[in-house]
């Protein structure tokens, strides 16, 4: 990986909790804007007519109260689709369960949509009717249909995308199928895979030298580079206990094999130099830990 790569993952890493926010600001903007352009297009041919009755103001009104709607919809819709995702696997059943969530998708889409125009309408001198309720039902629906396609075709488009580029890893999984559930080990394998943009590295978990906590991530520094994999730090180390892991700070874990020496504070804190010569803060309440790991017959 080169270093433009890495600052960027790490960029993206280190600003992930604020992703969800960048993200639904953007749709909505985008949704404003285009229901913008629709609005003022709809306003063009009616002010063509000669018999135009429609106000400058209410084709905004509808075009905005849909895209309210929908901006309202998304975070719902996105925590569906993600319970859908770890639930059910690709096939007729999460094709069925997504044209379940589209048709309510719909329902709750116009429902709210004309709920948004009734109450601007009252306070005009104009009256909102909305129509006949089946007939303009079945003509939202094909839009809205339409519409859920488009959203969730981006959104794993998207998702998809960012993953490549966070470059994460991900254990190589041991063959379990002589395994029952109650007795599977809870350790790391030998090797994790990471993806990162249009490569995959094999990472050895014993080239492992440090690990680092980072958000939702802890990042794996090696020699070669630094990985990132969606684990806390206390599960990493709980795991990879028999592959010489050891946390020595709340935002730190070493590899035993990689010490080189420990220096000590008059604090009780201490660090750790590692053989890549790279430094670790070592904390007073990992010390004594450290030292019966490091000695344990003493």
């Amino acid at each position: 990986m080169n270093n433009w790569d890495e600052k960027w993952s790490q960029f993206l890493r280190d600003s992930e909790s604020k992703h969800k926010y960048a993200a639904f600001v953007l749709l909505t903007a985008y949704l404003f804007i285009n229901n913008s352009i629709n609005a003022a297009s709809s306003w063009t041919e009616f002010s063509r007519s000669d018999n135009n009755s429609v106000a400058l103001w209410e084709p905004y009104v509808w075009e905005y109260s849909s895209a309210l709607s929908t901006a309202l919809l998304v975070i719902p819709l996105i925590i569906a689709i993600r319970i859908l995702d770890q639930k059910v696997k690709v096939g007729a059943t999460w094709l069925g369960w997504h044209f379940a969530f589209a048709s309510l998708f719909s329902v709750a889409h116009v429902s709210l949509m004309v709920a948004f125009r009734k109450l601007v309408y009252l306070f005009s001198e104009r009256n909102y009717d909305f129509g006949i309720w089946l007939n303009e039902f079945i003509y939202e629906y094909r839009k809205d249909v339409w519409g859920y396609i488009t959203l969730i075709t981006f959104y794993y488009i998207a998702r998809f995308g960012y993953q490549r580029l966070i470059g994460e890893a991900s254990p190589i999984t041991r063959d379990t199928s002589q395994i029952t559930n109650d007795n599977v080990a809870s350790t790391l394998p030998d090797y994790l895979l990471v993806k990162k943009l249009n490569k995959e590295f094999l990472v050895q978990v014993t080239d492992i030298q440090r690990v680092e906590a980072s958000g939702n991530y802890i990042n794996l520094h090696t020699h070669v580079g630094v990985y990132p994999l969606r684990y806390t730090l206390g599960r990493f180390c709980e795991e990879g206990a028999h592959q010489g892991f050891m946390r020595v700070h709340r935002s730190h874990a070493v590899r035993i094999p990689a010490i080189v020496s420990i220096s000590y504070e008059e604090t009780g804190d201490g660090t750790i130099m590692l053989n890549n010569g790279q430094s670790v803060a070592l904390s007073r309440r990992y010390k004594d830990d450290l030292k019966q790991a490091l000695a344990p017959n003493q």
